[in-house]
């Protein structure tokens, strides 16, 4: 059965290891914003860019390989896009924001079961999704999804 697309609420950047479901795979919203967003309700409005992963390190390595590139270091397409746009995350004078939906399956090949293969088709579908729904509501993709 397909997933909801329910987000947690936001976290903090610098907190983001303390996500209880971190290790995961999944979709994620990141927010760069002037307020302080924490353990608010995600709205689309806040989002500068939609993610996913179906990687065995699951959500928290995704969101260290974005950490890598803000801080100009090897790792992940959009964040060497934000980087690009914002410098070094070290000099920002907004905060970081992610929220998640972690889908537990397992994505280990000599491991996963038929089922787990579905659920992965699933974060792709509901990747797309989220962004479907970002375009309806502002008219265009997030600022940081440029591929």
């Amino acid at each position: 059965m397909k997933p909801k697309l329910k987000f947690s609420r936001w976290i903090k950047w610098e907190n983001r290891s303390k996500f209880i479901n971190r290790r995961w795979p999944g979709v994620y919203m990141l927010a760069i914003i002037n307020k302080n967003l924490e353990d608010k309700k995600p709205n689309f409005r806040d989002v500068v860019y939609i993610g996913m992963t179906n990687s065995h390190g699951g959500l928290i390595s995704r969101w260290n390989q974005f950490d890598n590139s803000i801080h100009n270091k090897p790792g992940h397409s959009g964040g060497k896009t934000v980087f690009r746009d914002l410098g070094n995350y070290k000099n920002w004078k907004r905060k970081l924001f992610v929220c998640a939906l972690p889908v537990k399956c397992n994505v280990f090949k000599d491991k996963r079961t038929p089922e787990d293969l579905i659920q992965m088709g699933w974060i792709a579908f509901l990747e797309y999704e989220a962004l479907s729904k970002y375009k309806k509501l502002i008219g265009k993709e997030p600022k940081y999804n440029t591929k």
